[in-house]
């Protein structure tokens, strides 16, 4: 097996476990918000500790999200131009725009690792849990993006790789291609 297909499987393996998590995390968010809603409303009781439980999850499932979106490129490009180019200029383009990438996903680790530390000192009040855990979202979710671009550029360096394996494929283009077919 190639170093691509195994970058490939690699990619494909931490995309489904990150998402698995976002999904759990999601689901323990929407599970506190109607804990939360049923104890302000309907017993009159608020329970101080839901909001925050809420806003920490989503924010980890939100951030765990940029993951597996770097490994099927669906983030914000400007591919548009780039998309009238040669399949060879379009691969030193994105291999050069990630390094740019790596560079920042680098940045955030290394800068979210610190203020991750920093937050060992302070306490969440609602949770009585130290401020690291929130804060570790930054660098865990960087680091896994980091790691999914670097093997997306594997992948992408495969002599057989086309437009559509650098870029990914927009809705749009997947809805022509089904108006095509049905032509």
């Amino acid at each position: 097996m190639s170093i691509f297909k195994v970058a490939e499987k690699i990619a494909e393996f931490l995309a489904w476990i990150t998402i698995k998590i976002a999904i759990l995390l999601t689901g323990i968010m929407t599970l506190t918000v109607l804990i939360g809603v049923f104890f302000r409303y309907v017993v009159g009781n608020p329970l101080g500790w839901t909001e925050a439980l809420a806003r920490y999850t989503m924010i980890w499932a939100a951030l765990l999200a940029v993951s597996p979106c770097i490994k099927d490129q669906e983030h914000v490009g400007l591919e548009i131009v780039v998309r009238k180019f040669p399949a060879k200029f379009a691969k030193v383009f994105n291999f050069l725009t990630g390094l740019l990438i790596l560079f920042f996903f680098f940045e955030l680790t290394r800068k979210g690792i610190n203020m991750a530390v920093s937050g060992l000192g302070q306490q969440s009040l609602s949770l009585g849990i130290t401020m690291f855990w929130p804060l570790m979202s930054v660098p865990v979710s960087a680091g896994l993006a980091l790691i999914q671009q670097v093997l997306h550029m594997i992948v992408v360096l495969d002599p057989e790789t086309g437009k559509t394996d650098i870029f990914g494929e927009t809705e749009i283009e997947q809805a022509l291609d089904e108006a095509s077919d049905l032509q």
